[in-house]
């Protein structure tokens, strides 16, 4: 625990059973809308926010603000007012699928706004103590994700009793995308891109608690997860994140990881000189990143040649880039990017019929343009240095997190979750194109608080 928590250890105790209901709510992002809250009204976890808020409200000492931080977020608050400022001529008029310009700019800069919020709440609960809540509410989302996943695989073997209990349970936890998906693991998520989305911050945070038994139990899970979800952005972020993970428990202890990488190898290279295997890994890797999924080309379509999807978010990176080009410094202005989409794809984009649907403005059914990447849309909606300033939130903390990590004691675990978390959410960053990874800010709350407690912590 920090030195902060061992002086007040009373607030350490105060809101154990909030911390837990906040962090295990991130997992749900399929839920059905109560709010008008934009494309953040499915997710439990905003449903939970309005109780931390009051509980601060309640709470004796003030509410501390880092000051760094509060110096970034209200620079990059900035940026996106001027954004919006400068091309308002354009926003205030603007039309497009049934939504304004204006309503817009509102329900994206609630998201904005709330990242931030999110991350001061949990600094400030992370220098009263309440740290061990936070890694003990990644250990119960991550039960309950996987429970999900069993009843999820048993759906697609259709197992009597089993499926029903899936088909119940996604009228709640899927009230929105509905009970028919494709056999791709998603578990509480809307779909299987944002399932490993948080893994990211469930699986780092859910092993900073607990001996060698459940760390071990938590890898091999969220391995198995991972394989489930046929995700090649989710397999890629992980992958990374092990790497961090065997570096920082095996950080004084090289020789275990060059041992068990040259054992692997091994085992892989004479797995692969068996023709019959070479033949299945090959194949089924190489329709992985073609097609994006192990069984090939999905799309039974007469005449269909290439996974659409990737054609789809080629056609929405390069509109971005071609929107931050035009206006590198501010950009487009925040939650414009769709407004903008159709002026910037390219004829060949149109074999996609995705692209066709996102580019009609009569086609008000079909979902809003995405960006794929958040960080082509900052480039496309706050520009340059919108950017740079969202990049300084996450990087140096992410770095002296990095530089202090270590499964050794609980304080080097924490750092090894935060530099995890951010290393993914840096790296999602290429195929998600949202604010609303709350995993993320809680992490930089976390990281936050970590920096301000001395280098001296009392180590558990």
């Amino acid at each position: 625990m920090t030195v902060a928590a061992g002086r007040m250890p009373l607030a350490a105790a105060q809101a154990p059973a909030l911390i837990i209901v906040m962090v295990v709510a991130t997992v749900f992002n399929d839920l059905k809308p109560l709010l008008p809250a934009g494309e953040m009204a499915n997710d439990a976890f905003i449903y939970v926010v309005p109780f931390a808020l009051l509980h601060f409200l309640r709470q004796p000492g003030g509410f501390m603000v880092p000051r760094v931080f509060f110096v970034l977020t209200l620079a990059f608050l900035l940026v996106i007012v001027l954004g919006v400022a400068i091309n308002f001529d354009e926003i205030a008029t603007v039309w497009y699928k049934g939504r304004s310009g204006m309503s817009r700019v509102i329900t994206q800069g609630m998201a904005v706004a709330l990242g931030p919020v999110v991350a001061l709440m949990f600094f400030n609960f992370a220098v009263r103590g309440a740290l061990p809540a936070i890694s003990r509410g990644a250990w119960i989302a991550l039960m309950l994700m996987t429970g999900v996943a069993v009843f999820e695989v048993a759906s697609w073997l259709n197992i009597p009793g089993l499926t029903q209990v899936h088909e119940a349970l996604s009228l709640i936890i899927h009230a929105e995308s509905g009970t028919f998906y494709p056999p791709r693991l998603r578990m509480t998520a809307f779909e299987a891109s944002w399932a490993a989305v948080m893994l990211t911050f469930i699986f780092p945070f859910a092993i900073t608690l607990g001996g060698r038994r459940r760390v071990a139990l938590v890898a091999g899970l969220v391995v198995l997860l991972v394989l489930l979800l046929q995700s090649r952005t989710g397999m890629l972020v992980i992958a990374v994140q092990f790497i961090l993970f065997l570096a920082g428990f095996f950080r004084h202890r090289k020789d275990i990881i060059v041992h068990a990488a040259t054992v692997a190898g091994l085992a892989a290279l004479t797995m692969m000189m068996i023709p019959s295997v070479q033949t299945s890994v090959m194949e089924k890797g190489s329709n992985l990143v073609r097609y994006g999924s192990m069984n090939g080309l999905i799309d039974q379509t007469a005449g269909v040649t290439e996974n659409v999807s990737n054609v789809t978010r080629l056609a929405a990176i390069r509109a971005g880039l071609s929107m931050f080009e035009e206006r590198p410094l501010l950009g487009v202005g925040l939650g414009q990017y769709g407004f903008n989409y159709p002026y910037h794809i390219r004829a060949e984009d149109l074999r996609s019929y995705e692209v066709r649907a996102y580019a009609t403005s009569g086609d008000a059914a079909n979902a809003w343009p995405p960006a794929y990447s958040l960080h082509v849309r900052l480039l496309a909606e706050t520009g340059l240095i919108g950017y740079l300033l969202w990049l300084a939130m996450i990087v140096p903390l992410l770095l002296r997190s990095l530089s202090r990590s270590t499964g050794a004691t609980y304080v080097g675990r924490l750092h090894l979750a935060v530099a995890m978390t951010l290393t993914g959410w840096v790296m999602l960053g290429a195929s998600i194109d949202s604010f609303r990874f709350f995993g993320g800010w809680i992490a930089l709350g976390v990281g936050l608080a970590l920096w301000r407690s001395p280098s001296r912590q009392a180590e558990r």
